[in-house]
């Protein structure tokens, strides 16, 4: 008798978890425009820092970025899954002698460049703040980023990739002024002495059931590595729009 009153109160307490638990999913097919991208490898007196938003022509003026999100709601505690995707192409004549990764471009030849930047996010936050018009969220996330360089020319070409960890600052701030309408702004963000990042969005979020939303805003990725092997810097601006899912 013992075991049916656990297996029962074992499954009232999982009911009530349920209840009080969700998933969301967000699909967002993001338009990137690219800013700055700058560019040395090695970062010493032996490589060259190359301004590829300045010197040399991008072959695509707006890049397709998608992003997706998955996130677990627990009373206050919210983790998210994140995947980002991120690419974009440069050419034109070298307009100097360039050292990329110990290969030598020579000015005068054309050449292509590639830069990529994926990234694979873990994170938490806690709802500090809940109410019917006001949520505020702080915690931290833990970044995977794969990403790469390219230089091509006629007959050569090398490319230098870079996989590592980095642990990001988040946070989430919603004001909802009307029942199915709300403003809101979140991201990750850090910054030390041998690089940073910030990843910021803001905007509107709609909704049209008590499942399905809609997001609108603008999205902005900026930061870079100041190390040794490499360095890196680039800005890009986002017209990013997204589907939400709830259940």
């Amino acid at each position: 008798m013992k075991q049916y009153f656990l297996l029962l109160a074992l499954i009232i307490t999982a009911s009530h978890a349920q209840a009080q638990s969700t998933w969301q999913l967000r699909l967002m097919p993001q338009v990137a425009f690219g800013n700055k991208n700058i560019v040395q490898r090695p970062n010493d007196e032996t490589g060259t820092r190359v301004n590829l938003s300045r010197d040399y022509n991008r072959k695509h003026n707006a890049l397709f970025s998608p992003r997706i999100e998955i996130e677990y709601n627990y009373k206050r505690h919210h983790a998210i899954a994140t995947v980002a995707l991120l690419g974009e192409g440069f050419e034109g004549m070298a307009t100097e002698d360039i050292m990329y990764n110990d290969v030598l471009f020579t000015k005068g030849t054309p050449i292509e460049a590639d830069y990529r930047f994926n990234t694979y996010r873990l994170g938490y936050r806690y709802r500090i703040v809940e109410n019917n018009r006001f949520n505020f969220e702080l915690g931290a996330t833990v970044l995977l980023r794969q990403a790469y360089i390219s230089f091509e020319d006629v007959s050569r070409e090398t490319k230098f990739k870079n996989v590592g960890v980095a642990p990001l600052l988040s946070y989430y701030i919603e004001w909802i002024p009307m029942e199915q309408l709300s403003l809101l702004s979140y991201g990750d963000a850090f910054a030390i002495k041998a690089g940073r990042a910030e990843d910021i969005f803001a905007g509107i979020k709609y909704r049209f059931t008590p499942m399905i939303s809609a997001l609108a805003g603008y999205r902005l990725l900026e930061g870079g590595s100041d190390g040794d092997r490499v360095y890196t810097m680039s800005t890009f601006h986002y017209l990013s729009l997204g589907i939400g899912f709830e259940f």
